[in-house]
């Protein structure tokens, strides 16, 4: 996060303006427990080239493509988490998703809402086992 954006800049100096040198401490800290709490999703870059040794002695052309995995963002969006949710978060999400969109439980409603509630089971199950690949479980 850059230090012009971050709360803990804008704490240190509300803080340093009411109570000084001690204000200044505690807002920094203050701010610093903000920034980790509500961290913004962060957008990684790789960097691509080719490397082709007829055209080594050339310029490469370079390519900066961002890296955000957008299949993950729409899992954890679909359980209802943040990014920075534990482990025993995400299953805890999931087995409540599961109970909510379940198809045995719209049975008596009619055949398009159990097939409402099938879709809906099978995106909860496959955003729970995006995550848990993305995490190594």
């Amino acid at each position: 996060m850059s230090c012009l954006l971050s709360f803990r800049l804008i704490f240190a100096l509300i803080g340093w303006r009411i109570a000084g040198g001690r204000g200044l401490i505690f807002g920094f800290l203050l701010g610093w427990l903000f920034d980790s709490v509500y961290r913004r999703p962060t957008i990684r870059f790789t960097y691509q080239h080719d490397t082709d040794d007829s055209s080594s002695y050339q310029r490469d052309e370079h390519q900066w493509q961002p890296y955000v995995d957008v299949t993950l963002q729409e899992a954890y969006r679909t359980l209802g988490i943040r990014e920075t949710a534990t482990d025993d978060e995400v299953r805890q999400a999931y087995r409540q998703m599961a109970l909510r969109y379940h198809p045995d439980r719209v049975e008596m409603q009619g055949q398009a809402a159990r097939e409402e509630a099938e879709k809906r089971f099978r995106e909860v199950t496959e955003a729970r086992d995006i995550i848990f690949r993305a995490r190594g479980l």
